[in-house]
């Protein structure tokens, strides 16, 4: 069995502890404003319920984003609890099925031996956030200079002309 993978048999009354630490590449994880991440560790228990069994784990990693409006590196940590039900995958039904909330929060297994690193990928690829900004207030760049705002305003003139009034400015010229 690999290092990185639980073993459900290994489980039998009391709770088995687990622990990893995992490395992720930013080339494999593919998210733009992603630019470096730690090792992500990921520890918790796996426990036999009726059905199947519950893993509760919680992950702690770190790294750099890319502000979104500055495009600025920036630090991030990040820190999660979860519980996930696994489940041993069924015959696949006939037809439609409807997947039920519960459904969403499920992992389905057809060896024993479950693979931590695709969950832990899941878990923090739906953390990176899509439009990652530095801090709330962040200004982002000048459009015309490319200056950086949040460092200073920048020598350009904004000219901020509503085009609503457009017409009536072609009308006064025509005059």
């Amino acid at each position: 069995m690999k290092p990185e993978t639980l073993s459900l048999e290994a489980v039998s009354d009391e709770p088995l502890l687990f622990s990893f630490e995992l490395p992720f590449s930013i080339e494999a994880l593919d998210r733009e404003p992603l630019l470096a991440i730690s090792p992500v560790r990921f520890a918790g228990k796996v426990a036999r319920v009726e059905g199947g069994y519950v893993l509760e784990g919680g992950l702690a990693y770190h790294g750099r984003l890319e502000c979104s409006r500055c495009l600025e590196p920036y630090p991030f940590e990040q820190q999660e609890e979860f519980t996930l039900l696994l489940c041993p995958r069924r015959p696949a039904a006939e037809g439609e099925v409807t997947l039920e909330k519960e459904d969403l929060d499920a992992c389905f297994y057809d060896e024993p031996a479950i693979a931590v690193a695709p969950i832990v990928e899941e878990r923090v690829q739906m953390a990176v956030p899509m439009k990652p900004l530095c801090r709330a207030d962040c200004r982002g760049l000048c459009p015309h200079c490319g200056q950086d705002l949040n460092s200073g305003e920048c020598g350009c003139a904004v000219e901020v002309v509503d085009p609503r009034w457009e017409a009536l400015k072609k009308l006064k010229q025509k005059v």
